[in-house]
């Protein structure tokens, strides 16, 4: 073999190993940029189905069992109709005090979904329902006007599992900080009404 054969056979060679690495790490943003996306979209449409379920179920249209299955029933970005095990939904609702000494009632409502993970949580009756100290304080017998400040708060907390959309996905929860060993990442909201 002569010598400008050689050169053909090393050029050659080169620009199959430069190809293959920006093959590679073309795929890679590609992926992510799917990904992130996916994540994005589904993280927004957690958040508005929270609040559009607690505005709901504060107006008290319907049942609050009703009120989680409607929620439960929506198609959209993230498709719970028919798939109980990718979400789990909380509603609460906190009854200001009748009079004075009386504590605010929670009543919360039995969840829908079957999804489980260790940082879903329902909100606790005996801790104020999770309200913040400010609000559950309007819901207190206020002395000087001889009624509460607001009548009721509606809690709704939104939990939903992404499913990886690419092999890039599986890196999601880690770059989230859940290190539970899980493969989804789980999507959070809570709205108070």
């Amino acid at each position: 073999m002569n010598r400008s054969s050689q050169n053909l056979w090393s050029e050659r060679g080169s620009a199959t190993i430069e190809f293959a690495v920006t093959f590679v790490v073309f795929m890679f943003l590609t992926f992510a940029v799917v990904e992130y996306g996916s994540i994005f979209s589904q993280r927004l449409a957690v958040t508005q189905l929270a609040r559009e379920g607690a505005s709901l179920a504060s107006r008290q249209l319907t049942t609050n069992g009703n009120t989680l299955a409607m929620l439960a029933s929506t198609e959209g970005a993230l498709g719970l109709k028919g798939h109980p095990e990718r979400y789990q939904i909380h509603l609460a609702q906190i009854n200001a005090a009748t009079a004075l000494g009386n504590a605010p009632q929670c009543i919360v409502t039995p969840p829908v979904g079957t999804l489980t993970h260790a940082d879903i949580t329902a909100p606790d009756p005996g801790a104020q329902c999770d309200l913040p100290n400010n609000l559950y304080n309007l819901l207190q017998w206020n002395v000087a006007d001889n009624v509460p400040g607001v009548s009721q708060f509606t809690v709704l907390r939104v939990y939903f599992q992404h499913t990886s959309l690419t092999p890039v996905g599986v890196l999601a929860p880690v770059l989230q900080g859940g290190l539970h060993g899980d493969t989804d990442l789980l999507l959070a909201s809570q709205a108070i009404f």
